[in-house]
């Protein structure tokens, strides 16, 4: 979305530049400084270059068609749909036959979809998709009429548009569509009846030609084609509930796939009960059988490492969706992991923190767990690489649930440091001998004298703070956000939080904002809930699967529609001998909620940096 409103600023530019001249300097400078602050996202500054030179030059201005453009665009973006819509009927009005009345028609139809009012920006999108000059509006309008028409008018709705519609392009449009429900319905018959309705009308139209005609081809050669992928997930027992939602996120990505490129492909589900016994039953079973070409799954570290050794011994492609085990792709060649592997995760978050926010002192507090251990020192091994100091690392049990000791040995050492920089600030030449020294007279005086005084606190008190570390990592449990949250503030250990993807939860962080804000942790997913992507599936699944999806149906999606994308840009037919290579040689991709760069180390190499601020996730990557 961030290349497409840059070309269109350039656009602007461009076309506005034949003005420049005839405009007065001084009008041409607001201007320039209004297209900067809409691209930097300061739009109410924006708002107000835009329309200064609207209200002090009015129709002086050589400029006014592309600044009431830009207004309509910056209100937009501040979500005044109202106020929006009141400059683009007035443009309309008063320029009609301005360059820019096809841009205008587009922000108008997006306001009134910002606005509940689907049938209303569909129809506009409808007639942009045919109408617009402007090669690149014209696309976005027919795939945003496209999808409105599909997934969000109702039956009587859509009955409307076609009465309403004029001419063979909005006709034969609205039949596709009818086409395309009939067979998400799975109701392929009346599919086909549709497309031969669409067939009988006049008029060519060829991107709308060649997608009624793909579907009815597929449907009529629906079982040509097959593509066997064995879905090898748990789907009762231990994890059944995540190899469930995988397997539907999954499934949908198929069904889409299979409708846009009118080919076959299938996924076979075993299921192996969250059993590594069962799963390498399975996967003897899947091996057996020439026709499937790929699997897919399993979840686990433990059971995708045993089936990587039947994977390797029967050249079969193992893709999972889920294990992040750093060992997983030198078990086998035959190995794609599409989470990001623990190890890697670490690396790129230590590098971050110290090639980007150049940390010089970081401490660690972690449980003693396989994934915490192999994070841990993968993240401080790097840090040693680079010489960063780590004056204490600390470690503690899964079940514990006060972590007092931990801080106050984390708080003890910082203010020991805090003491030892001011030292090595005020006499460079110090030894740090002498400053232990100098530190147990210090710490003896304090002690003596707070014996002494009628008003006795505890030396290491939560009130003073600590400032001498720059940061902590803290990788968790999902589930003790709010525990290590509260108890971390409570210490008054005033340093960067930095942490693992399992802080991914807005909801506790929200709970705990306070404890919280400014937190810094790496993840291999970050959901924009404002992406039109984004509210697509959540119709789609809902309407698939009469529930709505949470986050394993997301990542069944993604990971699928990786696979498939895979398979879309290859020249070759899937097959067990070049399966890998398909996944290898595809480029990258962008899911719902996870990214994808594997390349030649079959692994997932696309992280996300994020920073929790006021209650905000924002990505720094």
């Amino acid at each position: 979305m961030r290349r497409i409103i840059n070309v269109f600023i350039v656009l602007i530019a461009l076309s506005v530049s034949v003005f420049a001249q005839q405009a007065s300097q001084q009008e041409w400078k607001i201007f320039q400084q209004g297209i900067q602050d809409y691209k930097t996202g300061e739009y109410e500054k924006a708002r107000k270059n835009f329309a200064l030179v609207i209200s002090r030059l009015g129709y002086k201005s050589r400029l006014l068609t592309a600044n009431y453009l830009m207004l309509a665009k910056t209100l937009y973006k501040l979500k005044d749909y109202e106020g929006s819509i009141e400059i683009c009927k007035k443009f309309l009005k008063e320029f009609p036959q301005s360059q820019y009345v096809d841009d205008v028609q587009f922000v108008l139809a997006n306001n009134y979809f910002r606005l509940g009012r689907v049938q209303t920006a569909a129809q506009l999108w409808l007639k942009l998709s045919e109408k617009s000059a402007d090669k690149r509006l014209r696309k976005k309008a027919f795939e945003l009429a496209k999808n409105a028409l599909r997934y969000l008018l109702d039956a009587q709705s859509l009955a409307y548009l076609e009465q309403q519609a004029s001419g063979n392009y909005q006709k034969k449009f609205i039949q596709y569509i009818k086409a395309e429900r009939f067979y998400e319905e799975r109701n392929p018959q009346a599919a086909i009846q549709t497309l031969e309705v669409y067939r009988s009308l006049p008029g060519s139209f060829a991107a709308l030609d060649e997608m009624a005609n793909n579907l009815y081809d597929f449907l009529k050669s629906k079982q040509t084609n097959k593509i066997r992928i064995a879905a090898l997930l748990p789907l009762s027992g231990l994890n059944q509930d995540v190899g469930r939602a995988i397997l539907d996120g999954a499934q949908l990505a198929m069904a889409e796939f299979n409708h846009i490129h009118q080919v076959n492909v299938q996924l076979i589900p075993f299921d192996y009960q969250g059993k590594l016994e069962l799963a390498l039953q399975k996967m003897k079973e899947i091996s057996n059988d020439p026709s499937i070409a790929a699997v897919f799954g399993p979840l686990e570290n433990d059971v995708t490492a045993a089936c990587a050794v039947v994977a390797d011994y029967e050249n079969i492609t193992l893709i999972s969706p889920t294990a992040s085990g750093k060992y997983l792709r030198r078990i086998s060649n035959n190995v794609v992991q599409l989470a990001v592997p623990v190890d890697i995760m670490a690396s790129k978050l230590a590098r971050f923190v110290v090639d980007s926010l150049r940390m010089r002192r970081i401490v660690t507090l972690s449980p003693i767990d396989d994934y915490f251990v192999d994070f841990t020192n993968t993240f401080t091994q790097y840090l040693k690489d680079n010489f960063i100091e780590i004056p204490i690392q600390r470690w503690y049990y899964p079940n514990e649930s006060d972590l007092t000791d931990h801080f106050k040995a984390i708080k003890r050492v910082g203010l020991k440091l805090a003491f030892q920089d001011s030292i090595m600030q005020a006499d460079s030449t110090i030894q740090f001998s002498q400053i232990d020294s100098l530190y147990r007279i210090y710490s003896k005086e304090k002690r003596e004298k707070l014996l002494h005084s009628m008003n006795r606190v505890k030396i290491d008190s939560a009130d003073i703070p600590v400032q001498s570390i720059d940061g902590v990592l803290l990788p968790i449990y999902q589930e003790d956000i709010s525990k290590i949250a509260s108890q971390y503030a409570y210490w008054n250990i005033q340093a960067q939080i930095i942490g693992n993807g399992a802080w991914y939860d807005t909801e506790a962080l929200n709970k705990n904002k306070t404890y919280v804000n400014g937190l810094l942790f790496i993840s291999d997913r970050f959901l924009n809930d404002e992406s039109w992507d984004y509210r697509n599936f959540i119709n789609k699944f809902r309407t698939s699967f009469h529930r709505t999806p949470e986050e394993f149906e997301f990542l069944g999606y993604d990971n699928f529609s990786f696979v498939l994308n895979a398979i879309a840009v290859s020249e070759d037919r899937p097959a067990r001998d070049n399966f890998l290579n398909m996944l290898t040689g595809a480029p990258d991709f962008e899911g719902i909620l996870r990214r994808f760069h594997v390349g030649e180390k079959r692994y997932n190499n696309a992280v996300r940096i994020l920073k929790y601020v006021y209650g905000q996730l924002l990505p720094l990557n």
